[in-house]
């Protein structure tokens, strides 16, 4: 933790140091200012950089509009999109600089804010090590030249954890986060990369505390949907139940239940297509259903911030047959978003902040600590030296200056939420500056042993893990599981589930800690697992083994298939996707599969052969040669 300040404080300082009043012409317009939106709803609209096209999903034909001439309904509004290869940037398609610059402007005046949309679909982003700084200041280049007021991250497919783009991506949104405080930093995810596990989980990690809102995607995912007990499989594309699935998907997403990550209301906004040539399904034609799960959210006590729509253009555009949508989506829900809810009074206080992390030196005491959660949402944190507050940053860090060389100071950290409340205060970190001439005193002493392995969920192929917090000096940043004696899993939570498991198997578990300087301790108490037998499914010759695949079949989330020596088990509703070179397959077995093939998609877990040796894939891969790429490591 104390490497990674360090590189993020000399970064910021040499893109500030840098970057100058006269290396930017734009005049101190509207656009300069960026809108505040924290604390208001949001009805979130994709505009279209590029000529109007009829590539509907129904044969119709999205419009081509000014910027600023995106209804009033929508008070953010994200460009699509920032591309290219290395370092990605984003150019007007048929106007000036100044011309956008002015429009965005123009939106800005009226307290809107304009974010500028990072990959899409058909775009492959792809940072290296190191390129957070070099990333940072091309943003900050496009704020100053077009006035944007945020960054939405959306990723698809392989682009989400290629390269290094987990790491880098946060690391240059929070130098730039600190250089415009209400810079909006969001994300636009395919709901079932929200899954624990999923490909989107350790990028939403890396910016817990910076980032605004996010927006998943429900439409284009057919069957894949949510289990519900009492209630049942409520899959995206079953009309008579959109109204559940619309309703029990966001509840799993906002709890952190029902096998998907967690974030908070305040920070959760609901993505639908504008209308059916938007999205190959998800569209939602009856409003009440909308509106009945935004009130039913708002009953239990989880209000979100609102709606986002693919896209203005198509809100705006014509079927196959010419006739006009009439931004159906932004006059059915515009109101429904902006409108006054009485909601309950606001009483329950946000969780205690994680234990603050120190970097010293004889000059500043630079802070992070884990971002705390609140039901609607963490306002701003009160930083405590010696019992007295001395700031009160958004974002969970903070530079106190104010300090005397060999000094001993105690710190603390309280969250404070909209209406007020105030957290628990955190563990107190006490800290001593150092002397001039002194190096700062670096943390060896290793957390301790987490306690109270417990297994639970047992099925055929997979496990549900839960262990007790463990304790350190300064802080616990994640806790690592290791099966078998081999590490399966590194994450920030006490609970997972490991879903590779073999039928009828045997497997011994035991969780180690990890603290911010690396410091890991010792394994904790060993627990064995056996997974349920597979069930004898009669196959002739087979022992029970499950049936072949057929590109005719269609398959739903959790049935198991057999495809060239190997079982795969379905991770949603597929038909025609390949087991082995469709990331909807998840392998069951991470024995040797035979020669690395090019053409095959691999997990995290799976091994292969490739020039005589055996590589393990760290994550999902398709085309990365194991020897030239970080995504393989040597077994």
């Amino acid at each position: 933790m104390k490497k990674v300040l360090k590189r993020t404080m000399l970064a910021s300082s040499i893109l500030l140091a840098g970057i100058s009043a006269s290396a930017f012409a734009a005049a101190q317009d509207a656009a300069s200012a960026m809108p505040d939106m924290s604390g208001k709803k949001i009805l979130v609209g994709f505009w279209h950089n590029w000529a109007s096209k009829s590539d509907g999903y129904k044969q119709g034909t999205s419009a081509e509009m000014p910027l600023s001439e995106v209804p009033e309904a929508y008070n953010v509004i994200t460009v699509a999109f920032m591309t290219g290869d290395g370092i990605p940037s984003f150019t007007p398609y048929n106007l000036s600089d100044e011309a956008f610059r002015a429009q965005v402007a123009q939106l800005n005046a009226g307290g809107r804010a304009v974010l500028l949309s990072l990959g899409g679909a058909d775009a492959h982003i792809q940072l290296s090590q190191g390129d957070g700084p070099k990333f940072a200041e091309e943003i900050i280049r496009l704020v100053e030249k077009y006035g944007f007021d945020g960054l939405d991250i959306d990723l698809e497919g392989s682009a989400i954890t290629a390269g290094k783009n987990v790491t880098e991506i946060p690391a240059a949104l929070k130098i730039v986060k600190q250089k415009y405080p209400h810079f909006i930093i969001s994300m636009a995810p395919e709901f079932p990369h929200l899954r624990n596990g999923g490909m989107y989980q350790q990028l939403i990690k890396n910016l817990e505390g910076y980032y605004d809102f996010i927006s998943p995607q429900f439409y284009n995912q057919a069957g894949d949907g949510v289990y519900v007990d009492g209630v049942g499989w409520l899959a995206q594309n079953n009309l008579e139940k959109q109204g559940d699935f619309l309703f029990y998907l966001t509840d799993s997403l906002i709890h952190g239940t029902r096998d998907y990550i967690q974030i908070p209301a305040d920070k959760f906004v609901i993505g639908l297509p504008s209308n059916p040539d938007a999205a190959g399904s998800g569209y939602v034609k009856n409003e009440a259903d909308v509106r009945t799960t935004l009130e039913r959210l708002a009953a239990q006590g989880t209000p979100i911030k609102g709606l986002m729509t693919w896209s203005v253009n198509w809100d705006a555009g014509r079927n196959a047959s010419g006739n006009a949508y009439g931004y159906e989506f932004a006059n059915r829900y515009g109101n429904l978003i902006h409108e006054d809810h009485v909601d309950a009074p606001d009483t329950e206080a946000p969780g205690a902040p994680g234990k603050p992390a120190a970097m010293v030196s004889a000059s500043m005491i630079s802070l992070q600590w884990r971002a705390a959660v609140d039901n609607q949402g963490v306002k701003h944190y009160e930083v405590l030296r010696d019992g007295n507050a001395i700031g009160q940053p958004m974002l969970p860090e903070f530079h106190d200056t104010a300090i005397k060389p060999a000094t001993q100071y105690a710190y603390q950290v309280i969250a404070v939420d909209n209406a007020g409340n105030r957290s628990a205060a955190s563990e107190t970190t006490y800290v001593t500056s150092a002397d001039q001439e002194q190096k700062p005193e670096q943390d060896v002493q290793a957390p301790s042993v987490p306690q109270g392995l417990q297994a639970s969920g047992i099925s055929q192929t997979s496990v549900q893990l839960k262990w007790q917090a463990a304790s350190d000096n300064v802080a616990v940043t994640g806790y690592r599981v290791w099966r078998d004696n081999k590490l399966v899993h590194t994450g920030a939570h006490t609970q997972w589930t490991d879903s590779s498991l073999k039928a009828g198997s045997t497997y011994h578990y035991q969780i180690s800690a990890v603290d911010a300087a690396g410091n890991q301790s010792v394994k904790g108490p060993s627990i064995t697992v056996k997974t349920d037998a597979q069930p004898d499914n009669g196959g002739p010759d087979n022992g029970g083994d499950h049936s072949q695949w057929s590109s005719q079949t269609i398959y739903h989330g959790g049935e198991v298939v057999s495809w060239k020596g190997k079982q795969y088990k379905a991770k949603w509703w597929t038909q025609n996707n390949e087991p082995g070179a469709s990331d909807v397959w998840q392998s069951m077995s991470q024995d040797v599969s035979g020669e690395w093939n090019a053409g095959n998609v691999y997990l995290g877990g799976d091994e292969v052969k490739y020039q005589g040796k055996s590589w393990v894939a760290k994550w999902w891969t398709k085309g990365d040669k194991p020897d030239s790429s970080d995504v393989w490591r040597l077994k």
